[in-house]
């Protein structure tokens, strides 16, 4: 007698999109989306190029399963990994598109949810080079009749929260190297962490005016910042602390009926 054939095994949990089939989501009736942001860039002597994917992958996963297990009814879209890195251009390989691209993608995101039935999108950002067209496109996205409540995931650390981090850095320093410990440890490169060189401004007051930086200037070697004392418990710390701010935010929205005063009372 031929051995009966293995059922195929559910997704990790419902509302993770790339593993559910087309009869789980029209099951599943998602009342929210969740669009993560990630990047393709270097990162330095000891972390990898897709460190920023890596990272918000694991954070909406977390945040969109925890919700989930609270009703929230939130879908998790695939993380996009190529977004805006125009100061990152004379590092070979970091890979962009450019800001009115980035800018299309999302409105083209939010009238696709729309076209499903889904009038709530939350978009969370794993890539520093991106809020300024994240933000313009919510507002393009808000001058256009019967569109989504689009919002940027931010702040997400709950009330309380004393983060472990010790030396702060925008780009491969400790918080990011202490992440890609927690999520993937193989990649991280340990016998090259060391405290890397940041350049310094010349212009007096120009640390308090907004330029984009040219961070082969800024970060020589891709990276900034002591990195020695990174760890995969820190890094597990803040991703799980942001992952319940997140879960907290999705229940909110799941649970709260959209109509034309959305969000307010």
């Amino acid at each position: 007698m031929a051995k009966a054939k293995k059922q195929a095994q559910a997704p990790a949990f419902m509302g993770l999109l790339e593993e559910m089939t087309i009869d789980e989501v029209r099951a599943f009736k998602p009342r929210v989306a969740v669009l993560p942001l990630g990047s393709t860039e270097p990162h330095g002597p000891h972390l990898p190029y897709g460190t920023d994917t890596y990272q918000v992958t694991r954070l909406a996963r977390l945040g969109v399963a925890s919700a989930n297990k609270q009703g929230a009814k939130a879908i998790l879209y695939p993380t996009l990994p190529i977004t805006n890195n125009a100061n990152f251009r004379k590092f070979p390989f970091a890979c962009r598109i450019g800001i009115r691209t980035l800018m299309t993608v999302i409105r083209d995101i939010a009238t696709q949810c729309r076209e499903d039935g889904v009038m709530k999108l939350v978009i969370v950002n794993g890539h520093g080079g991106n809020p300024g067209a994240i933000m313009a496109s919510m507002r393009e996205i808000a001058g256009m009749d019967g569109m989504p409540f689009v919002c940027l995931a931010s702040r997400l650390n709950p009330a309380g929260f004393k983060t472990p981090i010790e030396f702060p850095s925008e780009h491969a320093g400790e918080s990011e190297t202490s992440r890609m410990m927690w999520i993937r440890p193989d990649l991280v490169r340990t016998k090259k962490l060391r405290n890397n060189p940041l350049g310094k401004i010349k212009v007096p007051g120009l640390e308090r005016a907004d330029f984009v930086r040219p961070w082969h200037l800024y970060l020589p070697v891709s990276a900034g910042g002591e990195t020695r004392v990174s760890s995969a418990a820190k890094g597990q710390a803040v991703i799980e602390a942001e992952a319940r701010g997140l879960a907290e935010l999705l229940v909110g929205l799941g649970k709260t009926k959209f109509n034309a005063r959305f969000p307010y009372r």
